[in-house]
C-alpha cells in the first residue's frame, strides 16, 4: 500500500504542470480554479469528501494515460512522450495568444520606430 501511495504522489507531482495547461484560458476574474477545481475533479461521487479510493482512482487514470504500451510500467520515454504531447496541445490552444502577447511586448508602435540613418 505504501508503494501505491508513493507512486500516486509521484504521478500527481509529475502531472502538476500539464494539468494547469489543460484548464484552458483563465476566467475573466483571473482565477484558474485552484483548490476548489482540484477538489471538484477528485470528488468522483460528489459527496463533499475525497476518499482514498477516489484519490487513487484519479491517479490510476493518469497513470493509464501515460503508460503507452500498457505494460503497467512507465519508462522515461513514455513520460517524455506524454509531456511533449501535453506541451503540443497547450501550444495549439494558446499559441496565437502567446504570439500576440509576445508581439505586444517586443514590437513597438509604428509611430515610435524611426529609421536609422548613418
Amino acid at each position: 500500500m505504501k508503494k501505491l501511495m508513493m507512486l500516486s504522489a509521484a504521478i500527481l507531482a509529475l502531472q502538476a504542470v500539464p494539468a494547469l495547461a489543460e484548464q484552458g484560458a483563465p476566467p475573466k476574474d483571473g482565477k484558474r480554479g485552484g483548490p476548489e477545481k482540484f477538489f471538484e475533479m477528485q470528488d468522483l461521487d460528489k459527496d463533499g469528501t475525497i476518499s482514498e479510493a477516489e484519490f487513487l482512482e484519479n491517479a490510476k487514470s493518469r497513470f493509464a494515460k501515460m503508460d503507452a504500451d500498457k505494460d503497467g510500467k512507465l519508462t522515461r520515454e513514455e513520460l517524455s512522450a506524454h509531456h511533449e504531447a501535453k506541451k503540443k496541445k497547450f501550444k495549439e490552444r494558446h499559441g496565437e495568444k502567446l504570439k500576440e502577447k509576445a508581439g505586444e511586448i517586443v514590437t513597438p508602435a509604428p509611430d515610435v520606430v524611426k529609421p536609422v540613418t548613418e
